[in-house]
């Protein structure tokens, strides 16, 4: 019977981690054993920070440190929130503003911000995660962890599953180092909008010679308006006394929105809302703080003028005045003008060239409704034989003229008229164009009216072959021209007539005295409306035309120049 072969357990150091640390390596290590078939190599324990840190215990030459940060750092230092932005970090400021000022920092690296905290500060921690904020604790040796609490794991202690381990992200005295923050420098981060309606007063700081131009529109404007010379400070110490620090005030409703706006549109100048009566902050009036300018008026120290604009014009700068204010009129003097006659110089007027002559192209864009036609003497006996056979000739009129004359109504008989040039009406007025043709050049209503000479009684027709003028007084109803005079009527009695009258005067008595005339009855009223329509639809005013014709009862007909009236809106929009 054989014995099965076991493969034999060997021990791997490097698999337990657990195990209590190996004791010093000694200088020299001992001899390999050539029998086996493994040999013992020393793991040293490899610890990863985020950033390098400093020795947790100072050099004996260095001073004692002041907090656990290090030398320089404050003791009450106990958190820090590293938030991603300006705006983010300006919001939790702001929402946590009641429990004090906060250290800022801006790391050299990228463009966070970070906020050193004290344990007053700890009520507003869990706002943090809010804003986009990653919350790291300070332990006593100064390191800002991440994950959780200080001492949440040591040396050798590993975390249990599910749980987060701590990372030592940076230390608390490096933060410290880093460039300070100020609260304005965020408050330029602030929300963007159009400056607030209802501004009494409004503070502008622009350049000199923008300035002068400035002001002389504020008093144009009626607003009170006053200016003090100021210097602007740089960073580097120098400074421009090249400024103008204009106040404009309303003595009764506000400052024109139009004018707020204009002054902070124009390049290098801001329009500013002033926190305070001596003009120490100022803050442009597109902001929208999160924050009471109160706070903000705290970190301005005393005696000097601190401009908070919009970050992307820049951070905020520091100005301070070279004078009194003084009343806008003294610097908006006009020269004094002389009473003697000016001296006129004769300029000569260069020639303009000949003049280019009006005419009529045809265009694709150009309209083809048919608002009128125009028949020549030669059609005048078919347009007659044309109407009497159709049911709507009592609405159609005839403007008689020169050889032509114009068929305007109505839409439906035009387009079926079968001689004739149909023609739309231009405008403006009573001018009628070809269909199908434009004015070359272009001439707009004004040069129109100048250039052709139009009028509210005459009626213009341009066509291709000529142009003609008709007056407005020569327009007829389209059924004259079959009943082109009245009648001879015979008046009187005959002598039967007579005689039989003077017996029935002798037998009745007399009648009672004639009432006054009565009024107009409704069809000379709706001859009236109807001329008056048609002289409205003539000169284009579509609107008038149609409520007079459904004064008179001609509903279809108004409902046409109704349309007619919708067409000419949608074409002039």
């Amino acid at each position: 019977m054989s014995i099965p072969w076991r493969r034999k357990k060997r021990t791997f150091l490097s698999a337990f981690p657990a195990r209590p640390p190996l004791p010093p390596t000694p200088a020299e290590p001992p001899p390999a054993d050539p029998t086996s078939r493994f040999r013992v190599v020393p793991v040293a324990r490899k610890i990863t920070d985020v950033r390098p840190t400093a020795p947790d215990e100072p050099p004996p030459d260095e001073p004692p440190s002041g907090g656990p940060g290090g030398p320089g750092v404050p003791s009450d230092w106990s958190a820090a929130v590293r938030f991603p932005s300006a705006r983010a970090a300006l919001g939790h400021v702001a929402a946590t503003a009641e429990l004090g000022p906060c250290g800022l920092r801006r790391p050299p690296h990228d463009p966070s911000v970070w906020a050193l905290l004290t344990p007053e500060h700890r009520p507003g921690l869990p706002l943090a995660a809010g804003y986009g904020g990653l919350v790291l604790e300070a332990d006593a040796d100064g390191r800002l962890r991440s994950g959780g609490p200080p001492g949440h794991t040591g040396p050798g202690e590993h975390a249990r599953p599910g749980e987060h381990t701590p990372q030592v992200v940076d230390r608390l005295g490096t933060v410290a180092g880093w460039d300070a923050v100020s609260l304005a420098e965020l408050a330029a981060h602030s929300p963007v909008a159009d400056p607030p309606p209802g501004l009494r007063e409004v503070a502008v700081l622009a350049p000199g010679a923008l300035a002068r131009w400035l002001l002389r529109r504020c008093l144009a404007t009626g607003v009170a308006t006053t200016f003090t010379p100021v210097e602007r400070l740089g960073a580097d110490g120098g400074g421009d006394p090249g400024w103008l620090l204009l106040r404009l005030s309303a003595a009764d409703g506000a400052v024109p929105a139009g004018l707020v706006e204009a002054c902070g549109r124009l390049p290098g100048t801001v329009a500013c809302r002033a926190a305070d009566t001596d003009c120490r902050l100022l803050i442009d009036v597109r902001l929208r703080l999160p924050l009471d300018e109160t706070v903000l008026l705290d970190e301005v120290p005393a005696g000097q003028h601190l401009v908070v604009e919009r970050a992307a014009s820049g951070p905020p700068w520091r100005w301070r005045p070279l004078g009194e204010p003084a009343a806008g009129e003294l610097l908006d003097a006009r020269p004094v003008l002389g009473t003697a006659a000016p001296v006129r110089t004769p300029v000569p007027v260069p020639a303009l060239g000949p003049p280019l002559p009006v005419r009529l192209v045809t265009s694709a864009r150009a309209p083809h409704r048919v608002d009128a036609v125009l028949v020549a003497d030669g059609e005048l006996d078919a347009l007659r034989r044309f109407l009497r056979s159709r049911p709507l000739h009592e609405t159609a009129v005839v403007a008689f003229g020169p050889g032509r004359h114009l068929v305007t109504e109505p839409p439906g008989l035009l387009h079926s008229l079968p001689f004739g040039t149909p023609v739309h009406q231009a405008g403006p007025g009573a001018l009628y164009v070809e269909s199908g043709c434009v004015l070359h050049p272009p001439l707009p209503d004004t040069a129109r009216d100048e250039v052709l000479g139009l009028g509210t009684d005459v009626i213009t027709v341009l066509c291709r072959d000529g142009a003609w003028r008709l007056r407005l007084q020569d327009v007829r109803p389209a059924w004259h021209l079959w009943v082109p005079e009245a009648p001879a009527f015979e008046a009187g009695l005959s002598r039967p007539a007579r005689e039989l009258l003077e017996r029935l005067a002798t037998l009745v008595p007399e009648p009672e005295p004639a009432a006054p005339a009565a009024a107009p009855t409704p069809e000379a009223e709706r001859r009236r409306l109807n001329r008056a329509a048609m002289e409205h639809s003539l000169r284009g005013e579509y609107r008038k035309a149609a409520e007079l014709l459904e004064q008179a009862g001609h509903f279809q007909r108004a409902a046409q120049m109704y349309e007619r009236a919708a067409a000419e809106l949608g074409e002039g929009s």
